[in-house]
């Protein structure tokens, strides 16, 4: 497995003596990988019902690092599997599992073509900069409410079960126990009636103020604004991309989003933004490979937390597309569901997990409660 991984074993010996890690099986085969991703080379395969210890996790926790080991201590097999594969009882908890910090979602070199390898050497989850605490805290003297998170974007982001079942008081985090907190904060305050997340929006009309709601915003007011002004929220999670990507070009949509992420700074607003899934055979794709690498870029000019689900979504069964192969497929559950493995499978479900990963990330840095 490399010097990085014999290192990494005899520091969880070393410094995690008191932890034993829990053992678990796959419900079906499944490939086990070098790394936390998709693009890492597959080790080995793991037949159902065969016993492994879980070792470590990525920062996310969607996937695991397991081992198997003979009775003399002998390991046989040492790779990454999606936690989503396992089975684990009501009592297995991810927080209980060593965050490995430092490994990579991705391994960009495996990539087939250098665009798709700068897309997959973004973090699926980013880290958050000293920079959005002073967008907090502006934010927190212009009235904003801290524990208010609210939906910027299209048919995508206005999907009834992303981010609306948070409010819910039946979500069932399954191995993701350490989201608890987060839930708790964020959940009763998510804008579920966001009106500048809707069926058809684009970074276009967002500033048009013919889109906005003619009951609940003042005349002349863009949908951005009315939303900002309605729910007062700290956090705006902004989702564009799959209706753009058929009207614009990249360079005209980048434009867009500089807009919105200017004017959300400007109002005290973190937007965190997300690139989206593309199936491949979509004869948009490389145009969307295009606006996901936008994406990225804004993200980082302006230093706000970024969510790679275009990175996250390639595991999944038809990129986690519902059959139109442009909206996310849901998994039927009104409720967050994540103790059977939906991340694994769902595009909505994988991403909730994602977005409320994001939202504890940003939380934890802010000391947000």
């Amino acid at each position: 497995m490399g010097i990085h991984y014999l290192l990494l074993s005899l520091l969880l010996l070393l410094g995690a003596s008191s932890f034993e890690a829990p053992q678990t099986t796959a419900y079906q085969k499944i490939f086990v990988h070098r790394g936390p991703g998709h693009t890492f080379h597959d080790v080995a395969s793991l037949n159902p019902g065969l016993p492994v210890n879980i070792i470590e996790r990525n920062r996310v926790g969607n996937w695991v690092r397991v081992t198997r080991t003979t009775e003399d201590n002998t390991v046989v097999l040492d790779g990454w599997v999606m936690t989503g594969y396992l089975n684990y009882d009501g009592n297995f908890a991810l927080s209980a599992i060593p965050v490995n910090e430092a490994v990579a979602d991705a391994e960009p070199a495996n990539a087939q073509y250098q665009s798709t390898a700068d897309l997959y050497a973004v973090p699926v989850i980013s880290q958050v900069s000293r920079a959005m605490e002073g967008v907090y805290r502006y934010g927190q003297a212009l009235g904003r409410h801290s524990n208010v998170v609210t939906k910027v974007g299209d048919s995508v982001s206005a999907n009834s079960l992303y981010l609306n079942p948070m409010n819910r008081s039946d979500y069932d985090l399954g191995p993701y126990d350490f989201l608890e907190d987060t839930i708790r904060f964020f959940g009763p305050s998510v804008a579920t009636n966001s009106v500048a997340s809707r069926i058809g929006m684009t970074t276009y009309v967002i500033f048009d103020p013919l889109w906005a709601d003619k009951e609940r915003c003042e005349p002349g007011e863009t949908p951005l604004a009315c939303e900002y002004r309605l729910n007062q929220p700290s956090i705006a999670m902004v989702m564009f991309g799959p209706n753009d990507v058929r009207h614009m070009t990249d360079a005209e949509f980048a434009e867009q989003m500089r807009q919105i992420v200017e004017i959300s700074i400007e109002q005290g607003v973190i937007p965190v933004l997300s690139t989206f899934s593309v199936h491949p055979d979509d004869t948009l794709w490389w145009q969307s490979i295009n606006f996901n690498l936008r994406l990225s870029e804004i993200a980082a000019e302006y230093e706000v937390p970024l969510i790679n689900l275009w990175a996250a979504a390639r595991v999944l069964p038809e990129y986690g597309l519902d059959e139109d192969d442009i909206h996310m497929a849901n998994s039927g559950f009104p409720n967050l569901k994540f103790s059977t493995g939906h991340d694994a499978y769902y595009g909505t479900s994988l991403q909730n997990l994602l977005s409320i990963r994001m939202l504890d990330e940003i939380r934890r840095t802010l000391d947000l409660g």
